[in-house]
């Protein structure tokens, strides 16, 4: 190399020698075959950063060799690297852009080239091979003139394909800089410069798998631990217990509104914390949640498409949940999942029985006294104790649809759901009416009743009748009329009204001579039935009217009127009826009429 010539020479014994090393040649298409075996063996990606570090080693190998030529400066020996990419018959090499920044001891600052590959062999055997590419193909060029002004340079310089034939351009073109010029245009280039063994990756692949088996293994022997229990007909809190026991992660079981069914591995004061802050948000899938109180992996419970509760692993002590705990805990609430249907199950069907037999006992068929107290008894109810009769109605206040069946089916779910805790109720359903019969104080525990289904079934409006108390269940039928009656008389919606409010009209429901009653009734309205068209908006205001004791102000508001206007009608009723509004006597009669048609179902107002 004292000329700066390249020696090539052959001899005898097949070899042939440049600057006294032995190089071998070989066909662009043995080359294009080697590249298709490793695409398709070890992956295009593999394959891609194989061929960039055999560019990379020929280009340090070739400037070593070039470097000790000590009478070429920097920047002459850089110009020999298209050279010898000319002569190994790579490609044609035109460098359009050079330049190049020192430091103060003369060490390379940066580096800027750029330049066409013209006639690459590299992407001539790609398109024989495969055809048109969605990126550049040339990556022992690239390799090599990255290894060989890095070589040359003493500073790390990449080289990147900005163009390709490969992909149908009309040439490649290349761009070379400093690893900092670069910045993090060239991070994701960099990986195909680390000579990672395919051993190394599928170790840690491996790893990755034993891993993964493990974590599998893990939640199926949770899993089986479960359903043993479940077939053992052991509760939740047992199950709780043996999760914790095998996951040392403190669970948390709940119902749809966050409050606990049973829980393992916290304690009480832990838990007060717990729900120090309460949690509002629906989840329909696994998330972390954070409080200021815990952070948890929560997970719901669904069954046939039914949101029932949610399992929740409570992470303490700093200690991350990871993807293993998710598919135990996803595990553990299919299994409460099927807790709850087998639960689900028992109930209705106990529940169905005991509707079946409040239908009988409030229909007066054919059951003697000592036939219910007897039956009663094989469902643990003792009905010979005091009791009451409820009438539960509701209204879809946007829709005015009252009798949908899947609706009727979800309302009396929640009713049964709400009582669940109680030993003295039977709960049956009659039309759109849903029926109960209460052993203990009803009246708390029924306006408790609507507001848990407004929780449920915000939707709707609700209304309550509750019949008298009486200890002989043989008057159940007539409890049953009571708080049919009660029903009748509430006003307004969700409304508890009892019988025993109604007074006299009550004692009038149960007289043996009502079509007396209807007739001088239907005496005293008959003008406004008949002599205005709008008959049924003057009864609602007489009505409500008399049922605020004659206050103007009051009735404004429920009936939503000006002043003048409730005047123009309480004027007009008095015109119709020839009677004084103002006098005791007549109100008292009025409203007692109006209450008797409205229970009787012949006035709807």
């Amino acid at each position: 190399m004292g000329n700066n010539k390249l020696e090539m020479t052959s001899n005898k014994r097949g070899e042939i020698m440049v600057d006294g090393e032995r190089m071998i040649l070989t066909s662009p298409s043995v080359f294009g075959t080697l590249v298709k075996d490793l695409s398709e063996n070890i992956s295009e990606s593999r394959m891609k950063g194989f061929m960039i570090r055999y560019g990379w080693n020929l280009g340090v190998n070739d400037a070593k060799k070039m470097k000790k030529n000590h009478k070429l400066s920097l920047e002459n020996h850089l110009k020999k690297g298209p050279t010898l990419h000319m002569m190994r018959g790579y490609t044609e090499v035109v460098r359009t852009h050079f330049s190049i920044d020192y430091n103060s001891d003369q060490s390379v600052q940066c580096i800027h080239v750029e330049g066409k590959w013209l006639n690459s062999y590299e992407a001539e055997e790609y398109i024989k091979q495969f055809g048109c590419s969605n990126s550049p193909v040339c990556h022992t060029l690239v390799g090599y003139a990255s290894g060989y002004y890095s070589e040359i340079c003493q500073k790390s310089v990449y080289f990147k394909e900005v163009s390709c034939k490969g992909m149908g351009d009309s040439h490649c073109s290349y761009v070379g800089k400093t690893l900092q010029e670069w910045g993090e245009d060239i991070k994701e280039e960099l990986r195909y410069y680390q000579d990672q063994a395919i051993v190394k990756e599928l170790e840690k692949t491996y790893k990755q798998l034993i891993e993964e088996q493990n974590i599998i293994s893990r939640s199926f022997h949770i899993h089986k631990l479960l359903t043993d229990e479940l077939a053992n007909g052991s509760d939740l809190q047992d199950m709780a217990s043996v999760v914790h026991n095998e996951t040392k992660v403190p669970l948390l079981i709940e119902d749809v509104h966050f409050n606990p069914i049973a829980y393992s591995g916290i304690q009480e004061d832990r838990l007060i914390e717990i729900y120090e802050h309460e949690i509002v948000e629906k989840y329909d899938q696994t998330e972390i949640i954070e409080t200021r109180s815990h952070c948890r992996m929560v997970t719901p419970i669904y069954l046939k498409e039914q949101l029932l509760g949610y399992c929740s692993f409570i992470q303490e002590d700093q200690v991350q949940l990871s993807k293993a705990d998710q598919m135990i805990l996803e595990r553990v609430a299919t299994v409460c999942s099927l807790y709850l249907l087998n639960e689900k199950n028992a109930f209705e069907a106990t529940e169905r029985v005991k509707g079946q037999f409040l239908e009988q006992i409030i229909s007066g068929q054919a059951l003697t006294k000592q036939e219910i107290l007897k039956r009663g008894s094989f469902i643990s109810i003792d009905l010979s104790k005091p009791f009451q009769i409820a009438i539960l109605k509701y209204s879809n206040i946007q829709t005015a649809e009252d009798h949908d069946l899947l609706l009727n089916d979800r309302l009396i779910s929640w009713v049964r759901d709400y009582f669940k805790k109680s030993k003295d109720i039977l709960i049956g359903q009659k039309g759109s009416e849903i029926i109960v019969l209460v052993q203990s104080e009803p009246y708390e525990k029924f306006s408790s009743l609507i507001s848990y289904l407004k929780q449920a079934e915000p939707e709707l409006s609700y209304s309550i009748g509750i019949s008298t108390i009486d200890n002989q269940i043989e008057q159940a039928s007539h409890l049953y009329h009571e708080a049919k009656v009660a029903l009748q008389m509430t006003k307004g919606h969700n409304k508890v009204t009892e019988f025993d409010e109604l007074g006299v009209i009550g004692l009038l429901l149960d007289s043996s001579n009502k079509d007396a009653v209807r007739f001088k009734a239907k005496q005293l309205l008959d003008p406004i039935y008949h002599a205005e068209h709008h008959s049924s908006e003057l009864l609602k205001t007489l009505y409500v009217f008399l049922s605020n004791g004659g206050n103007l102000e009051q009735t404004m508001r429920d009936l939503s009127l000006s002043l003048s206007g409730l005047r123009y009608r309480v004027k007009r009723i008095e015109q119709l009826t020839g009677h004084n509004l103002r006098n005791p006597e007549i109100t008292h009669q009025l409203y007692i009429t109006l209450q008797f048609l409205i229970s009787e179902g012949e006035l709807e107002l």
